[in-house]
Parts: C-alpha cells; structure tokens; sequence
C-alpha cells in the first residue's frame, strides 16, 4: 500500500469537507441558531488560543503594541515645572498599577490594581476576567490625602487609601474614568444589557447595550442613574440615534459614553448658556459631545465632528472645550492629515482649531483611549494610551517632559492616563507605607 498516497487523499478529503462546511455556514442566515453555534464554538477556540500567554502569566497580550518610540520611563526632563507630581494609570512593567512619581520619574507611591483581590467574585462584569491581565481599568482619580478612585473595564468602580487598601468596591457596572463633582461625590459612565426598548420606546427591535450616567457619594453608594436613550428620545435626537443608518441594534453599544464631567462653579460664568453643576458628556460611537443639566433631563448643546472617535472632553476658561481626538487613521500625505489630535472647540461660535497634532512634527495616534490635561502655563499633558506614551508639550509645540512605558525591545504596554498635580493639592507628608 502507498501510505503517502493514502495520507495525502485522506487530507484532501478533510479539507473538502471542511471547506464546503465552511463554505454552507458562511451561507446560511446569520440569526440561524447553528450558524451563532457553531461560529460561537470556534470563536471559544480561537480566544482559548490566543490567551494561552495571559493564562501562563508570560505575556499581557491586551496591553501590548509594537514601540513607536525610543527608550523606557522618563525620556525628556527639560524645562517643564520641576516639583510636579504626575499620577500614572497603566500597565506598569508587570501589572495594572496607579503609581505617581516625580518628573525626574523618582517613584512616591504606587497601588497594584488586581480584579481578583478586590472582587472574589467578578461574574458581575460584563466580561468575567480569566485572569487579572484579562481586567482592563482607565484614568485614576486621587485625593488630596491619597486615596484613588478608579474603574475596572464594564466592571466596578473602586477607591483605595494611599496604601492600597480597599474602602469600597461597587458591583454597579461602570467604565472608563471616573470625575470628581463639586461637592466630593464621583461622577462616571456606566452600562447595562437591555433585553427590550425600556424604559421609554426604543426606535429599534434586538437587545442592546444601555449607557448610563452614574453618579456616587464618597461611599460609593449609587445617588444617581439616567439612561442615554432616555435622554436622547426627551430631547428629540432620535436622528442622532439612527445615524449610521442602522436599523438594529448593537450589543456593542449604540453611544459608547466614555466621559462624563461636570462644569466647576470657577469656570461657569466663561460659559453664560450653562450653568455650574451641568455635565459635558462624550459620545464616541456618534463622534458627539454634548452639554446636560445637572439631572441629565435636557441637553443645552451638542456638536458632532471634526473628532472621530474623541475622549476626555474638559471644560476650559474662554468658554472652550478641549478633547482628544483619536481620529479615524495614522496616515500622512499631501492632501490628508492622519493621526489623533487635541481640538480646542468654541462653544458660542463652534469654531474649532487644532492645539496639538495631525501635523508634521506632531504626529500622534492612539485609535483607542487617550487623555489630555490642559496646564496653567498653556502647556499640554497629552497620553498616546496604545503608544504607551505620555508627553508634555508647550503651545510652541515643544516636548519638554516625556515618559514611554516600555514592555521589551520591541513593544510598549498601554498606558491609559497621565496627570500632573502640584505638590500644594496633597495633604500627605509622608507617604510610606507598611511592609504588608
């Protein structure tokens, strides 16, 4: 017998079969209970595979890209004000960590972030984490005193003290970065699956993906909810809602609220059409920001474009807002300005202009995540998140403060936010530690 022979016709025979198996599940309907079956089977699989370096604990596969950038840790020191604090969010060298340090990247004080020690049990998030790399957290807030308040991926809301221990943990499902109101309480977007159009008519059929503005006290008790479709129905943007021209639901999500900040009273007469206490809120899936009262019942102003994709809008004095404008692509040419960008936006007139970026020599990307603070000097702290890159520039367009947080030669880990505080902001003398 020619055993090669026969090897090679029964492989051919598994690969025709395979392929025509393939080929008829790529033909029949997708709502079809084989086809979501069987694809869902080989999706586990293929995620199975893919996670083997996070489940061995060598690789946080999630949080790696490529380098962009030379060096590791503080790369540039030049010029920028000396005695600032910077608080780090990210994955820092071995796990998700909050660490602040000096400018020179001395270390002052770090907390690690491990879903699994604050929650025994997750299966309240939205995707239960296999691991502590599987449990993805944003910016961090922090307290004069040093606790910090921050949220693990459509998980919970969290605050430690300054040495890392656990004061309260929420099971609400909240995302992306929690914001500081007025009064001490914490602001931040949350999210809930919705079997049906509830509570108010929903202008398509299917389950979908709710996003909500949450609202908690310094004990983290839940004080406030509102729903974005009920909001948008209340105002009468039902267009809005419908348009991308789809007319079923995401599971994904329909807004992707990532921001949610309120108007200080030191800045509200910049702003005479709002008022102090009224949230400027972030929409990425509608390329939309958009300005509520305080009850989250009536929107007083909204813009779509020219951001795509934007995070972290910030009320400025002069009646700006500034944003991170991911963008849509890193190309450069000619006639096309790729890669993200800050945008300062005119809330009267709605004029915008670039402050950083989609430039020659300001060339910055991240198509996820990213913040930026605006300084007093006018200097600007940008993080390019998926670049593991934070870097302070002046209007100039100078770098004068960089830090690249790099994983190994070749690859960086994200890191979700950078921001600088005077030394002045914090009670703590000494930030010390127990051994434990």
């Amino acid at each position: 017998m020619d055993f090669s022979k026969g090897f090679f016709l029964t492989g051919a025979a598994f690969l025709l079969l395979g392929g025509t198996f393939v080929g008829g599940m790529m033909s029949v309907k997708r709502d079809m209970g084989i086809y979501h079956a069987v694809w869902g089977t080989l999706d586990s699989v293929k995620t199975l595979i893919e996670e083997i370096p996070n489940l061995r604990g060598t690789e946080p596969i999630h949080f790696l890209r490529p380098a962009r950038y030379e060096g590791q840790g503080v790369t540039v020191n030049d010029g920028a004000k000396a005695d600032d604090l910077i608080l780090l969010s990210g994955f820092l060298e071995d796990d998700n960590k909050v660490r602040l340090i000096r400018r020179d990247g001395t270390q002052i004080a770090e907390w690690v972030l491990r879903a699994s020690e604050i929650y025994p049990d997750t299966s309240f998030f939205r995707q239960p984490p296999m691991t502590d790399w599987n449990a993805i957290t944003h910016g961090t807030i922090i307290t004069p005193d040093g606790d910090i308040v921050f949220s693990f991926e459509s998980g919970g809301l969290v605050r430690m003290d300054r040495c890392g221990a656990v004061k309260w943990a929420s099971t609400e499902i909240t995302h992306h970065s929690p914001n500081w109101l007025g009064n001490g309480d914490i602001v931040i977007s949350g999210g809930r699956h919705m079997e049906g159009p509830e509570p108010v008519a929903w202008p398509f059929d299917g389950p979908y993906w709710e996003d909500l503005v949450f609202k908690f006290d310094k004990d983290g008790k839940k004080t406030f909810e509102k729903a974005l479709t009920t909001l948008m129905i209340e105002n009468g943007l039902e267009s809005l809602m419908t348009a991308t021209g789809q007319f079923s639901t995401r599971v994904n999500g329909e807004f992707h609220l990532n921001e949610v900040e309120e108007l200080p009273t030191s800045l509200a007469a910049d702003y005479p059409m709002f008022q102090a206490g009224d949230l400027l809120l972030s929409i990425r899936n509608r390329n939309m920001i958009l300005v509520t009262d305080a009850n989250v019942t009536r929107i007083k102003w909204w813009k779509v474009g020219p951001f795509v994709r934007q995070h972290d809008p910030d009320f400025q004095s002069g009646g700006k807002i500034t944003l991170f404008d991911n963008h849509s692509d890193d190309s450069m040419t000619a006639d096309h300005a790729g890669g993200s960008r800050i945008w300062e936006i005119d809330v009267t007139s709605g004029a915008a202009r670039t402050l950083y970026g989609g430039r020659d020599g300001q060339r910055i990307y991240s198509p996820e995540r990213s913040t930026h603070q605006l300084q007093a000097s006018g200097d600007l702290m940008i993080t390019e998140a998926q670049q593991g890159r934070a870097f302070e520039v002046t209007p100039s367009g100078k770098v004068v403060w960089e830090y690249v947080n790099r994983w190994d030669a070749g690859r960086v880990a994200w890191l979700h936010d950078a921001e600088a505080y005077d030394p002045s902001y914090f009670t703590v003398q000494d930030w010390s530690c127990p051994a434990n």
